[in-house]
Order: structure tokens, then sequence, then C-alpha cells
């Protein structure tokens, strides 16, 4: 990916995780939040923060965020309830450009 396109793709994605209404309504449905007991930075929220601001460079990148952008199963669970409260988030594919921007497996 060429710089221009990355640079383009972070906007792009500072501008999808600023509409996130911090409702919360997607944490519930997460299954790895339900498995590791209530761990938000694991839930389609908690990735949409963590990806906001590692993307304005609030936090540097670590093993424990690649850890939390790494773990969602992209089941689409999140956005299922994102659509039906009203706000229409393509979280999955959010986390799915988050995560090759900031940490791809090559």
């Amino acid at each position: 990916m060429e710089v221009s396109e990355k640079d383009e793709l972070r906007k792009k994605l500072i501008r999808e995780t600023s509409k996130c209404r911090a409702c919360r309504f997607c944490v519930d449905v997460c299954p790895t939040y339900q498995a590791l007991e209530g761990l938000e930075s694991l839930t389609s929220f908690g990735r949409m923060q963590t990806l906001r601001y590692l993307l304005l460079g609030t936090l540097e990148l670590d093993d424990s965020m690649v850890h939390a952008l790494y773990s969602c199963l992209q089941c689409g669970r999140c956005q299922v309830v994102c659509k039906s409260k009203g706000q229409n988030l393509d979280i999955p594919n959010i986390i799915h450009e988050g995560r090759t921007l900031l940490c791809p497996i090559e």
C-alpha cells in the first residue's frame, strides 16, 4: 500500500470510528467479550476506540493492542445490532481495515 493510500485510509478510519455514539449495544453481543468475562477492550466498541486513538496518535501500538485488534472474530454480530439501533457502522470492516493498516500480518 502506497503512502497516499495509507493516509487516505487513516483519514477514512478516523471519520468512521468518530461516528460511533458509544451506545455499547455491540458489547453484549460480542463473543470475545462473553468468553473473556467482560474485558471491554476486547469488544467491538473497545476495538473501535483503541483503533481511533492509535490513528490519532494518542496511543502507541503494542502487543496488547495488536491482540485486541486481531482477536476480533469478524462474526458481524456487532454490525447487526449497530444497524438495528440506527447507527449502521460496518464495524467488522473498520476493524479489518484498521488492523491491515496498523499491524499487517506478512
